[in-house]
């Protein structure tokens, strides 16, 4: 259980610090675009959703016809909203964040642990891990250019960040599961 809390909370705390870093750096808003008039847009998109979540425009809607032409002659956007607004940095943000962090620290962990028997090495360990998070980002970030419409510059921004942070874990986690001496 040891190695779980303090292996799981250093590499949660090294994540935290390696999301803070890179989503403060220029590489992520330099593939963003932006606005020509974000309060007048704001306006706009209060007027036309009515409550938070998550739209698809055209919306999926029982007019395939309609949906169909719509989308054809674009735009087509997929729009996560918050109509009711947030505080900038809200610190509770902050705390579910590493509270996430924590939880896939852990999870990594216990695959570490199942799959420690044949994973002798440290560097088997580490790249086990890197190689868990080079999936998880090909399928989310890279999946959702083919499904969505998510630009690539912006799918490869979320590659480069969680590759890193995927080794940071592994780099982390690798040196508290290692397989039992009777496993080696």
């Amino acid at each position: 259980m040891k190695r779980y809390l303090l292996g799981g909370s250093l590499a949660a705390i090294a994540m935290f610090v390696w999301g803070a870093v890179f989503w403060m750096s220029p590489l992520p808003t330099g593939v963003m675009q932006v606005s020509n008039d974000d309060q007048a847009l704001g306006q706009v998109l209060k007027a036309q959703l009515p409550a938070s979540g998550t739209y698809f425009v055209p919306g999926m809607s029982d007019d395939h016809a309609a949906m169909t032409r719509l989308h054809e002659a674009g735009p087509v956007a997929m729009i996560h909203i918050q109509v009711e607004g947030s505080p900038a940095m809200d610190p509770k943000v902050f705390i579910k964040g590493i509270v996430h962090l924590l939880g896939l620290a852990l999870l990594l962990g216990w695959v570490l642990e199942l799959a420690a028997g044949s994973l002798s090495s440290y560097g088997r360990r580490v790249g086990f891990v890197v190689l868990l998070g080079v999936t998880a980002s090909f399928a989310y970030d890279l999946g959702g250019t083919i499904w969505w419409p998510i630009s690539i510059p912006w799918a490869l921004i979320g590659v480069l960040y969680n590759v890193v942070n995927w080794t940071i874990a592994g780099l982390i986690l690798a040196a508290f599961f290692k397989p039992a001496p009777a496993d080696a």
